[in-house]
């Protein structure tokens, strides 16, 4: 079988590229193309040589393979510490082995006879050339069925988290909104420590005064001077500063309230609580817009 080299480079060029950038999307970890370049060019080019070069064929495969991946997710991602590398490779090897296999179906069912035939009596190898369309093909049914798999695993985690609904009413007017039980949320108003419950703004704007209403729809929530510029008697008092460090900020203010009462789904007794406003969407899909304290639902 003639093998022609470049060829052979710019397939796994194309293969190695095209998992190392699903690699970045499942583990979020954002690379710039360059990187992604470096790391399958790396393999492509290590691949190439063992397979082409004569004194290189009694390398292990297996063994290769491990250092072939090791060397492109290593120039890529640039793993800090033993546990990422790891992780990263894990990751990796889930991903070649999807794409490998459903590349392999996808071989055998364009031409089953031949599938047979590679089967019963020419297991050593691939002696008829894949075409471009099948490498096409098989990435993208590979992209969509690691898109759905991951899908459905943040279902499952999401569920396992806590949801709770959460009621809360001011005056004459309430509103209710699922909230995500967020361990890592632990925010408290300064001054009382007061557990904060954060919603987003779109959710309790019933409760909210006209002129409050108009700061965060025009996003002016930040500005300090406006906002004490509003005298809302009868909400005004209500109103309360919270400092955070997250939700995309280092060193930010979160405008809160105390509101009139609050239900939360499991509590019997209403919780004593300030309601901090997010002016964003805090779940992309909407299937929570606010976030409890785990002190909340101890």
């Amino acid at each position: 079988m003639t093998l022609y080299a470049d060829i052979l480079f710019l397939v796994n060029l194309v293969m190695n590229g095209f998992v190392l950038w699903v690699l970045s999307k499942v583990v979020r970890e954002p690379r710039k193309t360059r990187w992604l370049l470096l790391g399958a060019s790396l393999m492509a080019l290590l691949y190439t040589m063992i397979i082409v070069t004569p004194p290189l064929r009694f390398v292990n495969v297996v063994l290769a393979s491990v250092v072939i991946l090791a060397v492109g997710v290593s120039a890529t991602f640039h793993p800090r510490g033993a546990g990422a590398f790891f992780r990263l490779m894990a990751a990796a090897y889930v991903i070649s082995f999807t794409v490998g296999g459903l590349g392999m179906a996808l071989f055998f069912l364009t031409d089953l006879p031949y599938a047979v035939y590679f089967i019963v009596s020419d297991f050593g190898g691939f002696s008829r050339l894949v075409s471009w369309q099948l490498v096409l093909a098989g990435m993208i049914v590979s992209y969509i069925t690691i898109k759905f798999a991951l899908k459905i695993a943040e279902r499952f985690t999401l569920k396992r988290q806590m949801l709770c609904n959460v009621h809360i009413s001011l005056g004459e007017n309430d509103c209710n909104f699922d909230a995500l039980v967020d361990t890592g949320h632990n925010l408290k108003e300064p001054l009382s420590q007061t557990p904060v419950i954060i919603a987003e703004f779109e959710q309790i704007k019933p409760l909210l005064p006209e002129c409050l209403v108009v700061l965060f729809s025009e996003k002016l929530e930040d500005d300090l001077t406006v906002l004490l510029s509003v005298r809302e008697e009868a909400f005004y008092n209500r109103i309360r500063m919270i400092p955070f460090k997250s939700l995309g900020q280092s060193n930010g203010i979160l405008i809160g309230f105390r509101p009139d009462n609050v239900k939360v789904e499991g509590l019997e007794e209403s919780p004593d609580v300030v309601i901090g406003i997010y002016n964003a969407k805090l779940c992309r899909d909407g299937r929570y817009r606010g976030l409890l304290s785990p002190e909340l639902v101890a």
